[in-house]
């Protein structure tokens, strides 16, 4: 079971995409999208790829779980602000809810930013970046996985998405 986890920024319309390549790589995808991301990209694509309804939204009291127990997760793209939050242990929606059981429960997370360059010097990028990487989580090289288009908007090659993840 992969959670694949998505906030807004433009690689996440790459995801329907993505679900399939890990599909056919044997992974079960269960996705969870912040409520920006789904108004980014066609939550019914996402469902079509993966079989299952993306998680937007948090659960009402006594509401059982939509997903099975992850055996690993891919935050791609995970922003500037999420990273924050998460970093802050900040709680507030489905998302970040999701993320920060996933990080006490010692799944392995992969993550692959979509931050400026200029933001990540931001004083509050690096501490939370070095905590949550101290806790576990494995950042992908920006470089490594992130392209720009020839209008510059940005990409994840999504082979190396793929290959990042355990076997």
């Amino acid at each position: 079971m992969l959670y694949l986890v998505g906030t807004a920024a433009p690689p996440v319309r790459q995801l329907p995409e993505l679900a399939g390549l890990l599909r056919a790589g044997g992974w079960t995808v269960c996705p969870v999208l912040s409520e920006a991301a789904a108004e980014w990209l066609d939550p019914a694509e996402l469902e079509s790829a993966t079989g299952l309804p993306p998680r937007i939204h948090p659960r009402w009291p006594g509401e059982p779980d939509p997903f099975p127990a992850a055996d690993a997760v891919l935050v791609a793209p995970l922003t500037f602000n999420t990273l924050n939050l998460w970093g802050a242990g900040a709680n507030g929606t489905a998302l970040l809810g999701v993320l920060n059981e996933l990080l006490c429960a010692e799944v392995p997370i992969v993550a692959a930013t979509c931050v400026k360059s200029v933001l990540r010097r931001h004083l509050a990028y690096a501490a939370h970046h070095a905590l949550l990487a101290g806790s576990g989580v494995r950042f992908l090289p920006p470089e490594e996985v992130l392209h720009r288009d020839p209008d510059g908007i940005a990409t994840f090659d999504l082979t190396a998405l793929r290959a990042a993840l355990p076997s």
